[in-house]
């Protein structure tokens, strides 16, 4: 049995969605964009039920749903009040490594948009919570 295409090439498609990032949101380095990434897949993480978490995974490429479902256990999703609280939320959580541009939460879900599967891209956006929902392309 062969291996499937999106794991053969698991490392070289990520790295390729971090360049994404990198050019979109004017980052320095690689690093910056997995921490960014990272940031912005698991603070959205804790405001999906555990049915969107499935879906929103089952559509990404393995590393990038590796990173979204890395220490999660399953809990009641607490509300997102607005995409600004959301942003200041994923400054915070990412303050102690680097700051994000205020456009991070936008360009992670950008790359997503545009490196996906056009199937995996609606899935994806069907499974964010509302006030999110404008983020994305």
């Amino acid at each position: 049995m062969t291996q499937p295409r999106d794991v053969l090439y698991a490392s070289k498609l990520f790295q390729e969605w971090l360049t994404a990032l990198k050019e979109r949101a004017l980052l320095a380095t690689h690093n910056q964009c997995q921490a960014m990434f990272h940031g912005v897949l698991l603070c959205m993480r804790g405001h999906m039920t555990t049915e969107q978490v499935l879906a929103f995974a089952d559509a990404l490429p393995p590393l990038p749903r590796w990173i979204f479902f890395e220490r999660w256990r399953p809990a009641e999703p607490t509300a997102v009040t607005s995409a600004e609280h959301f942003l200041h939320e994923v400054v915070a959580a990412l303050a102690l490594h680097h700051i994000p541009p205020d456009t991070i939460v936008s360009d992670v879900f950008a790359v997503l948009a545009e490196r996906s599967e056009p199937l995996a891209a609606k899935t994806m956006r069907a499974q964010l919570p509302a006030p999110l929902r404008p983020l994305w392309p």
